[in-house]
This record gives C-alpha cells, structure tokens and sequence, in this order.
C-alpha cells in the first residue's frame, strides 16, 4: 500500500511545476512554436517546391513542355492487298502506347497518351478547275481527325481505292478526295467540288485532288492544332527557283494511305505527349529531370529492325531546370534568413531552460542531502523536460500533419523529433546546483576571450566567402554551406560581444552620476547593470536578430517590390503591350479607337534572314513596324524610315550589329538593299535582345506577303490606365495577350518563389520579435535570484517596494537601447551583404541585379514598433521581477 499522505508521481509532478510555473510555461510555448515550425516547414518547402515546378512547366504552355517527336513514316504493308488501319498503323500504335512504360516512376505519371499524324512533303499544283493557278497541298492523315474537325461544307473524304504505284492514267481516273480547313481554303481560292491537279509531265497525266468538304476545328483551343499550327491556315511557300505561293494541309482518308504507298513514302510523323503540369511532384524534381534528359538522348524506339529511335525535344527539361535552381537558391535564401533566428532560439530554450532549473535547486538540494546521486538528479530533470516539450511537439506534429498533409516519410519527422529531446537533454547537462554554476562560470571566464575572438574571425571568414563565392555557386557546388548560411547569426553573435564589451562605458558615466545623486536604487542598479548584465549574451542576441530582421525584411520587401517594378516595365516596354498571332488592320484601328490611347505601334517578327555585305554574312531577325508611331514610344527612333533614297530602304539596327555594318556601303537584307540610318540598344523591349534590323511597314512588302504584326505597343493616359487593358481585350479578342506594367509586376509577385520569399522574410521578422520578448522574460527570472538577494538586503535598509522597479529597469533598460542601436545597424548592412551574395534576378526579373532599397519613412515605422514592443515587454519583465520575494532568498542564505 502507498504510505498515507505520499503523492503520486503526477501529483508530484504537477505540484513541482506549480512552484514558479512562468520559466516552465515559457519553455513549453517555446517548444511548441519551435515544434511547429519543425514540423510545418518540410511541408511547406514540399508544396513550394511543387507549387514552382508546376509553375514553371504551365508559364511555357503545354506545346513547348510536351515531349515532340519527328521521324520518317515507313509503309509496311503491301498497297495491292487493300491493307486496313491496323495493317497500316498497328505498329506504331503499339510503339506509340509501349514508349511512356519506359519512361521512368517520376515522367510517367505526368505524361498523356500519344497524339500523331503523317504528313507527305508539300505537292506543287499548277490548276484548278483546269484554270492555271500555282498552290500546294499537303496531304495530312490522322485517326482520328473526325473527332477533332466539324464539317461545316460537304462531306468529308471518302477512302481512295486506287494505288499510286501503278500507271499515271489509272492514277488519274479516280480524284483523291481531301478536306480543307475554311481558312485555308479562302486563302487559297478553293471551295466544296473543286478540282486540283498538276498539268501533264511527259505526256502523263498526274495525280487529281478534289475538294469534298471545309472544316472547322472542334475546339480551337485545343493542344492538337496549337502543336500542329501548319494545319488550319495557308503557309506561304518560297521555293529556290520561281514565284512564291500559298500551301495549305488537306486530311486524307487514313485508309487512303494504303494506296498512297508513293506520296507517303517521304511523309513524315508528327508526335507527341501531352505533359500535365500538374502531376509534378516538386519532392522529385531532380529525379523528373534526369528522366525527361534520359528520353532526349534516348529517343523513340521505333518498330521494325535497326530503325533509328525518333529524336525527341521538350522544353520541359529547361522549365524543370529552372524550377531545381530557383528551388535551391531559395532553399539557400531561406537557410541564411533562418540561421539567425535558429541559433536564436536555441540560446533562448537553453536560457529557458536554465531558469527552470534555477526554480528547482531548492528541491535538489533536498534530495542531494537526503542521498540521491547525480544521475538519479539529472534523471528527474530529463524526465521533466521531456513532459514539458513532448506533448507540446506532439500537438504541434498532429496539427501539422492535419493542416498540411504530405507525403508519411520519416524525414519529415526528425526535426520535430530533435526539437522534443533537446530540452531533456539541456535539462539533464546544465549545472543543477550552485557549486556547478560557479564551477562553470570560472571555466566560462576563462574561455571567454577566446570564444568570442573565435566567433568574431569566423564570422569574418564566412562574411569574406559568402561575398566572394555567392550563396547560388555555393549552392550549386556543395549543396547548403553551413558557413556560408551561418553568417548572420556570426554577425549577430559578434554584435553582441561588441554590445556586451561596449555597454559598460557609458554605465560608468551613468554610475558616476549616481554616486552625486541620493537615489540608492539607481547607485546599485547601475552597478549591478556594470558588474552583472541581466540581460546577457543570449538577451542581447535576441534582440539584435529580432531589430536585424525585422529591419533586414522590410528593406528586402522594399527591394523586391523596386526591383519587380523595373523589371515589369522594361519587359513590357509600353504603357500596355499586345501579344498576338497576326492583328488585322480592323484590330488595329479598334485598340487605337479605345478613349485614352495615345498611340499604337505594330510590330511584326520575321523568321531569320540573310544580311551580306562586306565583312558580314549572317542571319539576322527582321522587325517590320510602324514607324511614325513607334516614335512616339521610342523619341530616340531615327526619322524618314519610310523612304528609300537611292534605291535603298532605310533601316535601324540593334546596338550590337552597328558596329559590324559601319563603313559598309554595299549591304543587302534578303536580297534587298539597304541603308543603316540609326541604331536602338538591342534590349529594347521590341521581341529580340540582340542580333535584330528594323524595317518601316511601307517595306513590308519586300520581305513578307502582308504587313500582319504580332505586337503592339501601346502608349496611354497614365490616368485612364487601369481600366484600360480591358477593353483593348476587347478590341483585339481574347485569344490576344494584353499586359501591363502593373499585371506583370502582379504576376511576377504571385509567382511561387517570390511568395515564398515574402512569406519567409514576415515570418522571420515575428518570430524574431516573439523570441526576442521571451527571451528579456527569461533574462529578468534567470537573474531573479541575485536580484532578489540584492533587494532583500536593500529592503533591510528601508528601501521602498516601489523603488525596486528602478533596480530591475537599470538592469535592462541601458542593455536593451544598446542592442536596438546595433541591431538596427545590422539590420540596414545585411541587406547589403545578402544582395551581393545572392542574385535575386530570377526572382524579380529584369537584367539589373537588384540593389537595397531603403524607404526611411518605413524604417522608421518598423523600429518605433519594434521599439513599442520591446517597452511593453521590458514592463512585463519589471513586473515579473518585482513578484520575486527577497525574504525568500535571505531566509535560504541564513539557513
């Protein structure tokens, strides 16, 4: 039986935590915001990874990420057999379905079932309807285009029974029935019922096309016609020899094939996988990497015996690349932001830590006189600490796991289980009884120096590499540094040693002053403020990091938004900026119709053409615009560009290619001679960045059918420009992009990362300033017992309750106003330090590295608030010091 009047271990428990409670409340909440953000910061990085793969892959639309193949289309059947579509396409259905198995655990759940279609070589055609008129068709079979297309004229192909293998006039006899997009085919003057055919070769007559039946997309949006744009409307054809012409695709009857063994035979497969953005997992970002690069060189296996793999490309590996260094020089950003706090809150648990153990010396030693050993001791304290952080990390973990559900693997349990046993373990290793603490603060003493001119170095060290070598090369060499990412909390600690090691000076002014005074508590306060800082290493550590980030964040904030400004405009280049296909002059005139425009400048892009002179051949992009009101966006456009002067068309060249055509006189652009009248820098902001000539659109003419530009620059009312952009959507169609300054800078700053950062650089700053306010709390009870000592004794010679406030006021009021001090002071550097190791253009955007921006008014702000907390912490301090019973400490020292 349990004596009478024992208690159990959860009253004993419970009646040892009731005996000064504040130091061990203040430990749990510390561990239970540590635990949290031990265990919510794993998900969080998951799901920002992911969050950044999944953006990366969606910002360049699904052709560009989707797996594209091109290869040669081999017949395997016999034409004369009649083959059917399994004969006819069977085998590569099967290759098609058997590629995505080999694909890899990461690729495979993210990419789609094949699309394809075969396409012969452009076929030159002389007449229609007997009537000599010059295009081209394309004869395309696909499937399932029936399902892709509505009909919206006459029927669609039947299946040509012939075979073009054998004699021309068999060939000839029977039509080969095709249909045609109604784009192409009012481009190219066709309709339902007409014939097209070639004029007779040698006396042969050649093959006949007939035109059954228009078509129109099924849903236009669809990433069928987007990954095959040749198929809807005409393409203009410029041949080596004779006249240009238009050219448009014609779908066949897939069966048709079987007897178009000829036409076929140089066709080509067009291929592709749709890849859904969405189904990247961020967690395996480098592993989908490795497989989308191990398809590129791998290829396709096509059927058939020592048949050459089809090449495939995807922008998806360069777009899953980005998405790994961004994630990882933010993964660097925000170890180097969280460093500081992190060492911070260490200090801070053990200085929690240390005052729970200072309430309990009393009960140890009782039980050290009564016989309990050392380990039996540090046992009961372990124990205790481990009540007091377990089920607080506990709730923290199931609260996470709840909230963010992720992946269950057990790296994402181990920092929230590091964070449970630590305080057991500082519970168990710190000094428990006065004669340990004394033994240990003379060792402290006489290592002191050392440590702190150790910290000092180091922290210069890793200033100097971080400065030198950048966090993102680091990064990328080694992964994480751990010295690289600990400056900020060397810094920090070193700040402190400097504050602790200056502080005492201007206290001596102060003493000196108190000695002429008659106030006794402010003579020994400021004494006990010289000899033994309340607030100590750890104090002045928190709050150094907590003014340092909080001023450091606001700064970056500050930076980030600047920076995102510039970027958005330079990209934009206008007030607002259309992206489009081709506008139509009606679209034009609507958008220069909408009230508020000033100006609208298009801007077509050409494919790559020759520029020769002397001592220059090369390919150079070709710009037609409006001149007359570019100029308007850009005062700096040399005038009269549409007119030529002896026969050669005036021209403005990009910066970088003034040089190479200075002094040339003879130069020619596609054939057609020109004349250099000026230049414009090569970034500025009209498509290309380099490598560019452009052309006033009265010369369209000489370079391209039609003057159909794919850009316009829009210059506006500042006033009327918020509501502009809608409707100059209107105006031009929404399958148009219209984009302003500030929707890009608003894109840009809901991008993941750059979210990311924003949230990581506010939440650095709270939970900087929550450490900071638990840590004064713990300063005033850890020092409480040599105050209360000291005060007792003042209380013996009539020293008035109210009068000990002042003595626990000197003891942080001088220390705190120092640490802000230097804290602000290296709140503003490491903005500077942190911009220079880090380059934070992939994440702001523009080709200017981002510099600090400091907004005084803002700062300001920021430190009378800061400094507004730290006050209403300082007076919970006093009042928690002041609770404190001196009689207690006398009664103890008598005894």
């Amino acid at each position: 039986m349990r004596p009478s009047g024992s208690l159990t271990a959860p009253q004993l428990f419970t009646r040892r935590f009731a005996t000064n409670p504040l130091a061990s409340v203040l430990v749990a909440c510390l561990v239970l915001v540590t635990a949290a953000v031990a265990a919510v910061v794993p998900r969080l990085v998951e799901r920002q990874d992911t969050a950044e793969l999944t953006y990366q892959l969606q910002s360049i639309g699904p052709v560009a990420r989707s797996l594209s193949g091109s290869g040669d289309f081999h017949e395997a059947w016999l034409p004369e057999l009649s083959p059917d579509r399994d004969q006819i396409y069977g085998h590569l259905n099967d290759a098609f379905a058997q590629a995505p198995h080999d694909f890899g655990s990461a690729l495979r759940p993210a990419v789609g079932s094949a699309q394809w279609l075969i396409q012969a070589p452009t076929l030159t055609t002389d007449l229609v309807n007997a009537s000599a008129q010059r295009l081209g068709l394309r004869l395309t079979a696909d499937q399932n285009y029936l399902a892709r297309v509505r009909v919206v004229s006459g029927r669609a192909p039947a299946v040509w029974t012939g075979n073009d293998s054998g004699s021309a006039i068999s060939v000839a006899s029977t039509p080969i029935e095709v249909l045609l997009s109604v784009t192409a085919a009012r481009s190219l003057h066709l309709a339902v019922g007409d014939t097209v055919t070639s004029k007779d070769v040698d006396g042969e007559p050649q093959p006949r096309y007939r035109v059954t039946g228009l078509y129109q997309p099924r849903d236009p949006s669809a990433q069928y016609w987007a990954q095959n744009p040749s198929l809807v409307p005409a393409t203009l054809v410029k041949p080596n020899v004779g006249a240009s012409y238009l050219s448009g695709a014609a779908f066949v009857d897939p069966l048709s094939v079987g007897g178009l063994a000829g036409t076929f035979s140089s066709a080509r497969i067009s291929l592709y996988y749709p890849m859904r953005a969405a189904a990247a997992d961020g967690a395996d970002a480098e592993l989908l990497r490795r497989q989308v690069a191990a398809v590129i060189s791998a290829g396709i296996t096509m059927p058939g015996d020592g048949s050459t793999p089809m090449s495939i490309t995807t922008g998806a590996g360069q777009a899953i690349e980005t998405a790994v260094q961004r994630g990882a020089i933010l993964a660097g950003f925000l170890a180097l932001l969280a460093a500081a706090p992190l060492g911070v809150t260490l200090a801070v648990l053990g200085l929690g830590v240390q005052a729970v153990v200072q309430s309990r010396r009393r009960d140890i030693a009782l039980a050290i006189a009564r016989g309990a050993g050392s380990l039996q001791v540090r046992g009961a304290m372990a124990i205790e600490g481990l009540l007091l952080s377990v089920p607080a990390t506990a709730i923290a973990t199931a609260l996470a796991v709840l909230l963010l559900p992720g992946r269950w693997e057990a790296s994402a349990f181990v920092l929230p289980a590091l964070v449970a046993i630590t305080p057991g373990i500082l519970f168990a290793v710190l000094p428990v009884t006065e004669e340990s603490t004394r033994s240990r603060a003379r060792l402290s003493r006489q290592l002191r120096g050392v440590a702190e001119v150790a910290v000092i170095l180091l922290a210069a060290v890793a200033l100097l590499l971080l400065t030198r070598r950048g966090l993102a090369e680091a990064t990328a060499q080694v992964g994480i540094d751990p010295l690289l990412v600990a400056t900020p909390l060397l810094l920090s600690v070193s700040v402190g040693i400097l504050v602790l090691r200056a502080y005492p000076f201007p206290l001596r002014a102060a003493r000196l002053r108190a000695v002429r005074s008659r106030g006794l508590a402010g003579f020994v306060g400021s004494i006990r403020a010289t000899r033994t800082p309340t607030v100590g290493l750890v104090g002045v550590l928190a709050l150094v990091v907590g003014i340092s980030i909080a001023i450091f964040s606001t700064v970056m904030l500050s930076t980030f938004d600047g920076a995102t400004e510039r970027a958005a405009a330079a990209s934009v280049g206008a007030d607002l900026r259309v992206d489009g296909t081709a506008f139509s002059p009606t679209q034009r005139d609507a958008v220069d119709a909408v009230p508020g425009i000033r100006a609208v400048a298009g801007v077509q892009h050409l494919d790559a053409r020759f520029l020769r002179g002397t001592g220059v051949i090369d390919t150079v992009g070709v710009l037609v615009a409006q001149t007359d009101p570019l100029r308007r966006l850009r005062p700096s456009l040399a005038t009269g560009l549409g007119t030529a002067t002896g026969g050669r068309i005036p021209v403005v060249v990009s910066s970088d290619l003034a040089s190479e055509l200075r002094g040339h006189g003879n130069d020619t652009l596609d054939g057609v001679p020109i004349r250099v009248v000026g230049t414009l820098p090569a970034d500025s902001q009209l498509g290309p960045t380099h490598g560019w000539i452009l052309v006033d659109s009265a010369f369209a003419q000489r370079f391209t059918a039609a003057f159909t530009p794919d850009l316009l620059l829009v210059r506006a009312d500042p006033q009327r420009l918020t509501g502009l952009r809608a409707l100059v959507t209107r105006a031009v169609g929404s399958t148009a992009t219209v984009v302003t300054v500030a929707s890009v800078a608003a894109e840009r700053r809901d991008e993941p990362a750059v979210g990311g950062i924003r949230i990581a650089l506010l939440a650095g700053a709270a939970i900087s300033v929550l450490l900071c306010a638990i840590a004064l709390v713990l300063a005033t009870i850890v020092a409480g017992r040599a105050r209360a000592r000291t005060a007792g004794i003042l209380r013996t010679l009539g020293l008035r309750s109210r009068k000990l406030r002042v003595l626990v006021a000197w003891e942080l009021a001088p220390v705190v106003a120092l640490a802000v001090i230097a804290g602000t002071a290296l709140g503003v550097v490491l903005p500077l330090i942190v911009t220079a190791a880090v380059d934070l253009r992939p994440f702001a955007g523009g080709t200017v590295r981002p510099v600090p921006s400091y907004d005084p008014g803002l700062l300001g702000l920021v430190l009378a608030v800061f400094c507004v907390v730290v006050a209403i912490v300082g007076v919970i301090a006093v009042a928690a010091g002041e609770r404190l019973n001196p009689s207690t400490t006398l009664k103890m020292g008598a005894e």
